[in-house]
C-alpha cells in the first residue's frame, strides 16, 4: 500500500486499501464525503483538535492488512509513524457504505476492528438512511449494537470520557 501511494498509482477519487488480500478500490462519493464533513463537524465542536482527527489515513493492525477508515479519532499522544497511526492509538472509528450491503464495512471491519481493541465504531449508511453504533469491542466484534435511523442524534462515548454528539438530519441519502 505505501509503494501504491508513494508511486502515486490511485486515480483521483479513489480510496484504495488492502482488505483481507484483495485490493478494494472506491471512488468516493459526494454523500460520502458530506456525511464525513458533518461527523468532522461534530468531533471539533466536542473540542476533540484536529490534530486527534483524520480520514483516509494508513492505520497500521499488527499481522493483518493495514487500513484507512473513512474517519479515525485517536487518543491524546498518539504517535504518528509518517503518514500513519498504531490501531492501539484509534478511539473510534467512522466509516461511509460505499454500496448497499456493503460486506467490507458490516462484516469484515467489525471483526477487525473489534478484535483490535477500537471501542466505537460507527457505520453511517445513505442506502439504509441508518447509523449502526457498535460499542463494547471483544475478539470476534461487538457487544453493543444500535441502529438510529437518519434524522436521530448519534452520541459517541469515547473511553476517554469525550462525547460527540451527531446530528444525523442533515447526513445525504442515496437511492
Amino acid at each position: 500500500m505505501d509503494d501504491l501511494l508513494a508511486r502515486g498509482a490511485v486515480p483521483e477519487g479513489y480510496k484504495v486499501e488492502i482488505f483481507d488480500g484483495e485490493v478494494i478500490m472506491t471512488p468516493q462519493s459526494p454523500e460520502q464525503d458530506w456525511t464525513l464533513d458533518e461527523v468532522r463537524a461534530a468531533v471539533r465542536a466536542a473540542g476533540i483538535p484536529r490534530e486527534r482527527v483524520f480520514g483516509d489515513v494508513l492505520v497500521r493492525f499488527p499481522g493483518e492488512n493495514d487500513a484507512a477508515p473513512d474517519l479515525a479519532i485517536v487518543s491524546d499522544g498518539a504517535t504518528r509513524h509518517g503518514n500513519s497511526y498504531d490501531c492501539i492509538d484509534v478511539l473510534a472509528v467512522v466509516e461511509v457504505t460505499s454500496r448497499p450491503d456493503d460486506d467490507k464495512d458490516y462484516v469484515r471491519n467489525v471483526r477487525k476492528y473489534g478484535r483490535f481493541g477500537i471501542d466505537c465504531y460507527l457505520i453511517a449508511d445513505p442506502f439504509r438512511q441508518v447509523c449502526t453504533l457498535m460499542t463494547e469491542s471483544h475478539a470476534t466484534g461487538y457487544s453493543t449494537v444500535r441502529e438510529i435511523a437518519y434524522g436521530e442524534p448519534v452520541t459517541l462515548r469515547l473511553i476517554t470520557g469525550e462525547r460527540v454528539e451527531i446530528s444525523t438530519s442533515d447526513f445525504p441519502v442515496r437511492p
